[in-house]
């Protein structure tokens, strides 16, 4: 490709801008000015406030199939502690997942795309995407709905990782990440002195047992050789030492790969919660919301993706991942809507620690970047060459 050099200092000086700029959810509004800012000066047709404040990019060549191309641009609650020289100017907020970079790549395939249109046929969308983060129901939903996207054939993404380093592209031909539930429970009894427990209702006793349960529900109601785990990771009650409270609060995420087993989960958690609270003679309010879908990449489409990047990351660096991952990601959302694929792309240092993602450490190595900016690139020929 040429003018390649350019188009890696365009996707650092969007990168940098984002990065100590973060903005949280569905409250982008600077994000999402910024985006638009850059397509008009690459002069590329755009659908602003898209869902809120996502943003479509609409680049015409012809005949040919249209490609959606997904980048999300939300942030996370987090304070930084990289010290780098473009950190976070925004106190709490931090760019620790790297969407910084998604949007950095795919303004960079943008710009190359919009001035060399004699490498390719058809119609490219750019998905600026935002809540990727949440909350529910995210970003995509509202993208999904727009309309904006119904003549997509395909979509394609990609996601960094610092677990492996720069250069490396890898791939799930299938299974890639999965769903993602949240239950929310409140168990309610009777308050009382701590001396005089026979008084009261105990609720922290119903949260213990509901939370031993849970465990019980994966190991022995889920068929071992299925994907699931539920996890309750916030547990509040009480305001003393010698109070037994009135209520206990608990939530908790819930992963899985298949519909099935997503029912079974939700059923199970739901009786276990209502039979502890009925047998201490207790009340319980449960809440069971269904948040993001398995992302399940279409073979085709995967395959075409790792093609397509041979000849930028070399093909001993392109990995196909056997072992799915129980994250979890709204570009299902696109993929179920027509067909696609998303993989990772390696930002990780060679001589140094790498700290993963959602941590206040997390950085990028940005050499990687152009790679994956030309993939992006190379994703749109080959399926308009087809």
């Amino acid at each position: 490709m040429s003018d390649w050099k350019n188009i890696e200092s365009y996707i650092l000086e969007n990168r940098r801008y984002l990065h100590q700029h973060p903005e949280l959810g569905f409250y982008c509004t600077n994000t999402h000015d910024y985006i638009i800012k850059q397509l008009k000066l690459l002069k590329i047709p755009y659908h602003p406030h898209v869902g809120k404040n996502s943003v479509i990019g609409v680049i015409k060549n012809g005949s040919g199939p249209t490609i959606g191309l997904r980048a999300d641009f939300d942030a996370l609650p987090i304070q930084e502690e990289t010290n780098l020289e473009f950190q976070s100017e925004n106190p709490g907020k931090m760019h620790a997942c790297g969407h910084d970079a998604h949007t950095g790549m795919l303004l960079g395939a943008a710009k190359y795309l919009s001035e060399h249109k004699d490498e390719w046929k058809g119609t490219v969308k750019l998905i600026f995407q935002e809540a990727e983060e949440g909350p529910n129901p995210g970003g995509a939903l509202g993208i999904v709905a727009s309309g904006l996207v119904d003549d997509v054939d395909t979509f394609f993404a990609l996601h960094v990782t610092s677990s492996d380093l720069a250069g490396q592209f890898l791939i799930s031909e299938g299974e890639a990440l999965a769903s993602a539930d949240t239950i929310i429970i409140k168990f309610i009894g009777k308050g009382a002195h701590a001396a005089y427990p026979h008084l009261g209702i105990d609720p922290i006793v119903m949260q213990a047992e509901f939370i031993h349960a849970v465990q019980a529900i994966v190991a022995r109601k889920k068929d071992p050789m299925e994907k699931g785990v539920i996890t309750i990771a916030q547990v509040l009650a009480g305001t003393t030492h010698n109070i037994i409270p009135e209520e206990a609060f608990l939530q908790g995420t819930v992963r899985t790969y298949k519909e099935e087993i997503r029912q079974l989960f939700e059923d199970e958690l739901k009786q276990a919660a209502t039979n502890i609270a009925k047998a201490h003679g207790g009340k319980v309010e449960f809440e069971y919301i269904r948040e993001y879908d398995a992302l399940i990449n279409t073979k085709s489409e995967a395959i075409k993706f790792q093609e397509s990047s041979k000849e930028i990351f070399g093909e001993e660096n392109i990995i196909i991942l056997d072992v799915p991952s129980m994250g979890a990601e709204d570009f299902s959302r696109y993929v179920n809507h027509r067909k696609g694929a998303m993989a990772w792309l390696g930002v990780g240092y060679k001589d140094r620690y790498n700290y993963p993602i959602h941590h206040p450490k997390f950085e990028i190595n940005e050499d990687a970047l152009i790679k994956g900016s030309m993939a992006l690139i190379n994703i749109v020929k080959k399926i308009g060459e087809e």
